[in-house]
């Protein structure tokens, strides 16, 4: 009886798994690919380009008249370019992985001390990989917010190497814009190639998205709250390591790095992984996945949200409402990379040592 028992239950085992096999095949991923191509992506890629060439535009009437209304002008391009960043960091495939977006745009804290030593040098390779912590938008941070406005002006006008920080200022905001540009042209050969890898292998499309949504979303969990918490310190706090340190940017980019990426998760207006999680699990559930996902998202936001501004300050006073938004930031990390993985039979092709 145990044997025929035990039988039965391996049975209905296979056939569910069966099932779900087969629910992962019928979906249509290449509807899904397409929607979040046009739908999502280019959008977003699009987005950030017309930010950026603001961002440019602003640093050049800047530089050539730098006063306190084109530097209010400059700080606010340079605002908006970062909260577009957040929508598109987490497509880090194709033009963006060739280009080195991620790493170039956003690598911080920014080295203050490599910074101040090429304006005043005056010569310096900004393409260099040794030069990743002292670009993009994190170095545009320090040169735009640091000390205040008073100070800031004054580095840009009557300080020694003034000259040398406005040419600084203009040569990054090129390199961002002209690097981005080649992203934009990118993504117009690379679409149809995008969404025609429509499979469910390692190599494929939709494990590409899925793999750079997890990945982008520990990065919430880990560099934009956990570290600067000191979960990765031994419970010492590193507020020094915080996003947007000196433009006191860092609780609102985390929260629009958590919109951007459940827009993502549910593929705008249109097909998602959220579409192709409900579809695999059926209508049988209870719960779907997808729905308690977004209802994470959501929770994960208002933890954020949560925490008063400046994120520097309240790793230190007001630890415990941070590791509020950290513990539930860690919750959605595991039912994105586990329970995602699991239900669409998609590898994790990444590698990571924190324990989720």
């Amino acid at each position: 009886m145990n044997k025929i028992l035990t039988v039965v239950i391996v049975m209905a085992c296979l056939l569910v798994g069966c099932d779900k096999d087969d629910k992962q095949e019928e979906f249509d991923r290449k509807a899904m690919l397409s929607n979040m191509a046009s739908g999502v992506i280019i959008p977003a890629i699009d987005d950030m380009n017309t930010e950026l060439s603001s961002l440019h535009t602003s640093a050049q009437t800047f530089s050539g008249t730098p006063n306190q209304n084109n530097l209010d002008l400059l700080q606010a391009s340079f605002e908006n370019a970062y909260r577009a960043f957040q929508y598109v960091k987490m497509f880090d495939f194709g033009p963006m992985m060739d280009y080195g977006i991620k790493a170039s745009m956003n690598t911080y804290p920014t080295d203050t001390v490599e910074i101040e030593s090429n304006i005043s040098i005056g010569s310096y390779n900004l393409t260099s990989a040794d030069m990743v912590d002292a670009i993009g938008f994190p170095a545009l941070d320090f040169l735009l917010f640091y000390q205040g406005d008073a100070a800031v002006m004054t580095s840009f006008t009557t300080a020694t190497n003034a000259t040398n920080r406005l040419t600084y200022l203009t040569d990054l905001t090129s390199k961002m814009k002209d690097e981005f540009a080649l992203v934009v042209s990118g993504w117009d050969t690379y679409e149809t190639s995008f969404i025609n890898a429509d499979g469910n292998d390692s190599g494929s499309s939709t494990s590409l998205l899925f793999n750079e949504f997890v990945k982008d979303v520990e990065l919430v969990k880990n560099a934009k709250i956990g570290i600067p918490a000191g979960e990765f310190s031994g419970g010492m706090p590193l507020p020094e390591y915080v996003e947007g340190k000196y433009s006191e940017l860092s609780i609102e980019l985390a929260i629009e790095s958590l919109n951007g990426l459940k827009n993502a998760f549910n593929g705008g207006t249109g097909l998602g992984l959220d579409d192709y999680i409900i579809d695999v699990q059926g209508a049988e559930v209870e719960s779907s996945l997808a729905q308690n996902i977004n209802l994470q998202f959501d929770l994960c936001i208002n933890k954020v949200n949560a925490i008063p501004n400046q994120l520097s300050d309240q790793v230190s006073s007001n630890p415990t409402v941070v590791n509020e938004a950290y513990l539930e930031l860690k919750k959605l990390v595991t039912m994105c990379k586990t329970d995602v993985s699991s239900t669409l039979g998609l590898l994790i092709t990444f590698q990571d040592n924190d324990g989720d």
